[in-house]
């Protein structure tokens, strides 16, 4: 674990920001049944590919259980559907999250959430925290895993070991329960060509002994990289229409399903989470604090919506500015903005 003296911001009632808006924390909505719902922004690895670097940043954050659930209740309200999932997919590892407990307890208390899924490198699971979970009401565990040699995943995670024993046999105890369980790969071409083909291996041995779909996924990544995230050294990026291609072939060789689409996790598209402004479009915002980076703030556009404001001047919290919105995604509801006359 890479330890840091990364002070720890909590979001509740006190300090009152909006949790739409944000990448890093609150609600993501791509206009679907699926909330992307980011509670915590801390991590127990170091991933060497991390889209979002975490474990890098200045200052990280959680939202409070109730402050949250508050938040996700509003979401609901818009989408106006009768089945909703819920996706905790944080910009960190989802069981460092204190509150977790309570906001999987409270989701399962607004009717028209159906699913509970969530987004984790698996590590810190256990047998008993695995019978909880699936008590709580957890529908699915979504797993990282790009190895089956356990040095490269130590490699690949930025760690000095790594129990991948350990995790098979995680994957063994939520395959005994209700739960569905998915692993997901990243596929970094020319670096772990191997680990794909032995985890697809291992696939089809679960396949055979009668973990099919949907108990038993196997949902492999294609590798990208960001401007903001860590980079494999050596990793090429491909085509998505090269990716699918050589999935198709997998496919067809091993009987197994891999290329995934909306369609196998019953996304539809619903009333979106929508902001009222728009791309190059001028708006007076408060600037409420600094955000993760030196050069990112989070500011209040309005009374739902969160703005991330990246400037290189030094911004005072309650200051009042005028910005103009550079990301404005009608598909996902991110506000991003600069500075502006």
């Amino acid at each position: 674990m890479r330890k840091t003296a990364t002070p720890l911001i909590e979001i509740g009632d006190q300090l009152h920001v909006p949790l739409f808006g944000l990448d890093f924390l609150g609600i993501l909505d791509r206009g679907t049944n699926v909330l992307e719902v980011k509670p915590i922004t801390i991590c127990n690895l170091y991933c060497k590919y991390c889209f979002v670097s975490a474990g890098d940043y200045r200052r990280n954050f959680l939202a409070e259980p109730e402050y949250l659930l508050k938040w996700i209740k509003k979401a609901v309200e818009i989408k106006q559907d009768d089945a909703i999932e819920v996706h905790l997919a944080p910009y960190g590892e989802i069981f460092l999250y204190s509150g977790l407990e309570k906001l999987i307890k409270g989701l399962r208390n607004i009717p028209k959430i159906a699913t509970i899924s969530m987004q984790t490198n698996g590590l810190l699971l256990s047998s008993t925290l695995i019978q909880k979970l699936e008590s709580w009401g957890v529908n699915r565990l979504n797993i990282s895993l790009n190895s089956m040699d356990e040095q490269a995943c130590a490699n690949y995670c930025g760690v000095k070991s790594y129990n991948l024993s350990r995790l098979l046999q995680t994957f063994e105890d939520i395959l005994s329960t209700n739960m569905d369980l998915l692993i997901a790969p990243v596929w970094f071409k020319g670096v772990n060509d191997q680990g794909i083909e032995d985890i697809i291996s291992y696939a089809v041995k679960k396949h055979s002994e009668g973990y099919e779909w949907p108990k038993f996924r196997l949902g492999i990544q294609n590798y990208l990289v960001y401007k903001t995230g860590r980079k494999i050294h050596r990793a090429k990026m491909r085509e998505f229409s090269y990716f699918y291609r050589v999935l198709h072939k997998m496919e067809q060789k091993t009987g197994l399903k891999l290329k995934l689409g909306p369609d196998d996790f019953d996304i539809h598209k619903t009333f979106p989470v929508m902001p009222s402004v728009k791309r190059n479009q001028k708006a007076k915002v408060k600037v409420l604090m600094q955000g993760r980076w030196k050069n990112e703030y989070i500011a209040q556009l309005d009374e739902n919506w969160a703005v991330k404001v990246l400037s290189k001047v030094p911004l005072q919290s309650q200051q009042n500015i005028q910005v103009k919105f550079i990301k404005s995604l009608l598909h996902g509801n991110l506000l991003t903005a600069i500075p502006s006359d």
